[in-house]
């Protein structure tokens, strides 16, 4: 059983021309990944191996997928939280956050296993930031959170995002623990790290703010 959050924050709302780059990025990679061999040799070139760290392939390996299907889920999460948070932070400062984000993803799967010699590839870790910080600077947005068994919903509670992104994050952690010993195909560890850096800079962007404010207003 696993859960998914579906935002229903319907106020009207354009997006931004940094999500659409990524959606562009992430999509013409993989097709480019597609045409070159295939998306398996890619990801063993130019994947993140944590047992080989090299900052190329932090940087590269975000924007690779395994298939169309991991390449859908992950750009409809994106949009799902990206189009608001780019909107309060413009478009170049929500890349650099973005990458950051990604960066935090990376860097804690690294600490959690560091002897691995298996590639990741994906944009979860930035996107599991860019949640992070909706989940900090929206917190009373409407949200479904459903619950599924292989592809059936079996349930949907209306809720908010604290509720609803708080348990997925709770999941995606329970599932680090849990395959933390023998490995898995889905790098946990860094949707936790790239949410938790998506929470901390919302924090701080907060905090810089009030204190600007203050000091314009003294």
């Amino acid at each position: 059983m696993f859960i998914i959050p579906f935002n229903k924050d319907d106020r009207p709302i354009s997006t931004g021309w940094a999500l659409l780059l990524l959606i562009v990025l992430n999509t013409s990679v993989l097709i480019w990944s597609t045409v070159h061999s295939s998306t398996d040799a890619v990801a063993l070139k130019y994947g993140f191996v944590p047992a080989h760290p090299e900052w190329t392939t932090v940087l590269f390996s975000m924007f690779l997928h395994a298939g169309w299907l991991h390449l859908l889920g992950n750009l409809w999460f994106l949009w799902m939280f990206a189009r608001h948070v780019e909107e309060d932070f413009g478009g170049v400062v929500f890349l650099c956050l973005y990458l950051t984000c990604g960066f935090g993803g990376q860097a804690l799967h690294y600490f959690m296993h560091p002897a691995s010699t298996v590639p990741t590839v994906g944009a979860s870790g930035a996107i599991s930031g860019v949640a992070g910080i909706y989940f900090v600077l929206f917190p009373r947005s409407r949200f479904d959170l459903d619950f599924y068994l292989g592809m059936w919903r079996i349930a949907t509670f209306e809720t908010y995002t604290r509720s609803a992104v708080g348990a997925w994050i709770g999941e995606q952690t329970i599932l680090g623990l849990i395959t933390n010993s023998h490995g898995s195909s889905i790098a946990f560890w860094a949707h936790v790290g790239g949410f938790t850096t998506g929470v901390l800079l919302a924090f701080a962007s907060s905090l810089l703010f009030r204190a600007g404010r203050q000091s314009f207003q003294s």
